[in-house]
């Protein structure tokens, strides 16, 4: 079987009533590992909640590989293509990953597998196919992307996450951030993307200027910072592909129960930390992480 790696490790698997965070720790550009759940304190709307389980190595990982298809991005998927089976060595073999295409539309290119060789063809395909639709829409097709995710939920604890390869330029009219972040949210994944092109961020508002939200740019790189992912701009994005995917799965799995006051449908906020003895060993430490969540109407069992 062409898995994506041969090593076997252990899964956690979670309660109906828990919030799964995502967290990475970085010290001084390096991920630090080995931490422990008393290195790291959570709080939910500003009161501190007790761990129930932290893990690094050991929870599968859905992740959905989002190709931008509609401008310059499409060059280098034939580069992506010739190294993914290399870039996807670090991935276990419980983990399964996803290939979709967008630029005005989206589609599926490769569903669920953990067959490198299935997602390598899948990536090289895409750089030769017409476009869904002419334009852009960054927001909608994560919208879609993140519903994927949703569906193909197991009864296995995972880990879920979204890895968009984007010039950044794209306006997805009626999806607004707020709409994006909420289905993100909501499917309980993250949000990384590698940004290729000359110029990464979209222009600034002009001072005074009243902006239509149906006519403003997307943006990745605030997607990312609300979930705990990463974006990074990439002029080789042939080597940063495979970084990306290693530190989506270096990444810790914490979880703590929802608090018995949160009130189904409401967003709450999430603070994640290191306890100040972590601190002093990890000075120049830097945690990203969600930055909250919607409470479920109705528990979703596992």
């Amino acid at each position: 079987m062409d898995t994506i790696q041969p090593e076997k490790r252990p899964v956690f698997r979670g309660g109906t009533a828990n919030v799964q965070v995502d967290v990475d720790v970085i010290n001084a550009r390096h991920p630090v590992r080995g931490l422990t759940a008393k290195d790291f304190e959570v709080k939910d709307e500003g009161k501190t909640q007790p761990i129930l389980t932290l893990a690094q190595d050991s929870t599968p990982l859905d992740i959905v590989l989002l190709f931008d298809v509609s401008g310059s991005v499409r060059l280098y998927l034939p580069q992506m293509a010739a190294i993914s089976r290399a870039a996807l060595g670090k991935l276990l073999p419980e983990d399964r990953v996803s290939v979709m295409i967008f630029s005005r539309d989206s589609l599926i290119e490769q569903e669920f597998t953990n067959r490198a060789g299935e997602i390598q063809l899948a990536i090289g395909k895409a750089s030769s196919e017409e476009p869904p639709g002419s334009g852009t829409r960054i927001y909608a097709a994560v919208v879609q992307a993140a519903r994927y995710l949703g569906f193909e939920r197991q009864n296995q604890l995972r880990r879920r996450a979204i890895l968009i390869v984007t010039d950044n330029s794209g306006m997805s009219y009626s999806v607004h951030r707020d709409m994006a972040l909420r289905s993100l949210y909501e499917a309980n994944c993250t949000l990384d993307a590698l940004v290729i092109g000359k110029h990464p961020h979209p222009p600034p508002p002009r001072l005074g200027s009243v902006i239509n939200p149906d006519f403003a740019f997307d943006d990745v790189f605030l997607l990312a910072a609300q979930t705990g992912g990463e974006a990074i701009t990439a002029k080789r994005p042939r080597g940063s592909f495979g970084d990306m995917l290693n530190r989506i799965r270096d990444r810790y799995l914490l979880m703590y129960r929802v608090p018995n006051a949160a009130q189904p449908g409401t967003f709450r906020k999430i603070k994640v930390d290191l306890v100040p003895a972590a601190k002093r060993k990890y000075p120049r430490a830097s945690i990203s992480a969600r930055t909250g969540y919607y409470v479920a109407d109705q528990p979703v069992s596992r």
